[in-house]
């Protein structure tokens, strides 16, 4: 009994202590550190001195991820000032961003500094998360100009993003490769599922429920239970181009699936079981780090060990567990553990060490901004949860 109390109590500190360092020194850190005042934009990544890296680009995905952090943690009640730092850095967004702030133009890909345009490129993995952003500042704010701004950005995707013979997104114009990749699909399928959560009566949960079907028609293979990174640009898949899946994208893709189902999507055979249970199997090392990629004959690629995987890993966890999966509590407390533990020990209180190679040694210098939506991602799940399971305090 006392060994089943000191484990219980354990889960409890290592999900209150990621809570607490949320809401009490990351969020107000890096709406201070991690804002430029002057130029009204979020900035891209600090030294391990807490500094900011002016010379590195402003990449628009990172502005548009930090819209929906302050936008998400306002709503949430865990942070005061949200609402008005996130619609300071949505007017900068759509005007540093934008030709004449026209969102059927497409978001250009980065900028400096100084607010000059770096790559005119426009990606779908960027157009995804600007979608992501006005759906959780419109869900804040109620205000139809992001509304509006979203419906624009969908009119460039399918003017320019979206396969016309396959389905899909092409990965950018100009220049599209001629390989597709499942990662900007992943996040077009979140931003649709904001968009439909933000505005229920628009189209966005039928176009949440197309990609859902491609992923299941062709992204996942059954017969292994894994989801490759790379296909070719009809969706088929080669084991001689990417033998190889992210055990963080199954994660995420769990989560996402589960969100599709609570909101009223219609899915068919259960993915998400297929996803974990190979994950779970070969995607983890003894210590239970996430591997950064697992070879399709389940042997680690890269042994090295990064912070995001970790917060898909216990989104994951809350939505297996509410599948009924018993081990999914356990197992997003276990991720919880090596976050507090590991990735935010260090640099400086409110930062994080994004990665580590095989022998658990930082191998990067510098914290980049765009891993609070993870962050965040992996807090507001728990915080849902326990605000759900009230007064029983499962987690």
């Amino acid at each position: 009994m006392q060994d089943a109390a000191r484990v219980e109590v354990d889960r409890i500190d290592h999900i209150q202590g990621y809570q607490k360092r949320i809401c009490e020194e990351i969020l107000p850190f890096w709406a201070e550190a991690g804002f430029d005042r002057d130029g009204g934009v979020f900035r891209e990544r600090l030294d391990f001195s807490g500094q900011d890296c002016p010379t590195v680009p402003r990449r628009a995905m990172v502005q548009a991820r930090q819209i929906y952090v302050y936008s998400a943690a306002d709503k949430d009640g865990v942070f005061r000032n949200g609402a008005d730092l996130a619609d300071r850095a949505m007017h900068s967004f759509l005007r540093l961003y934008l030709d004449d702030n026209d969102p059927r133009a497409g978001f250009a890909f980065s900028i400096d500094a100084t607010g000059n345009r770096v790559s005119q490129v426009r990606d779908s993995y960027t157009h995804a998360f600007a979608l992501f952003s006005l759906a959780s500042l419109y869900q804040l704010t109620g205000e139809k100009r992001l509304l509006s701004a979203a419906e624009l950005t969908l009119q460039f995707v399918d003017r320019h993003l979206v396969c016309k013979d396959h389905g899909g997104l092409l990965d950018r114009q100009p220049s599209p490769e001629t390989v597709k990749r499942q990662n900007p699909l992943m996040h077009f399928l979140e931003a649709c599922l904001a968009l439909h959560e933000a505005a229920p009566d628009g189209p966005y949960l039928e176009r949440a429920e197309s990609v859902v079907r491609l992923f299941e028609s062709r992204l996942l293979q059954w017969g292994i239970g894994a989801l490759p990174e790379i296909f070719a640009a009809d969706w088929s898949f080669d084991p001689a181009v990417a033998a190889y899946f992210e055990p963080g994208h199954h994660f995420e893709w769990i989560w996402l699936l589960d969100r599709f189902r609570r909101l009223g999507g219609r899915a068919g055979a259960p993915a998400e079981e297929r996803l974990w249970e190979l994950a779970l199997a070969c995607g983890l090392d003894a210590r239970g780090r996430c591997y950064d990629s697992v070879g399709l004959d389940r042997r680690p690629l890269e042994r090295s060990t990064r912070l995001w995987p970790h917060t898909e890993g216990a989104k994951a966890g809350v939505a297996r567990f509410a599948a009924g999966e018993a081990q999914g509590l356990s197992f997003c407390e276990q991720m919880l553990q090596s976050l507090n533990e590991l990735f935010l020990a260090g640099p400086f209180a409110g930062g994080w060490i994004d990665r580590f190679d095989a022998n658990l040694e930082p191998s990067v210098d510098h914290v980049p901004a765009s891993s609070l939506y993870h962050l965040y991602g992996a807090f507001r799940e728990v915080h849902r949860f326990r605000a759900r399971q009230a007064p029983q305090a499962v987690l």
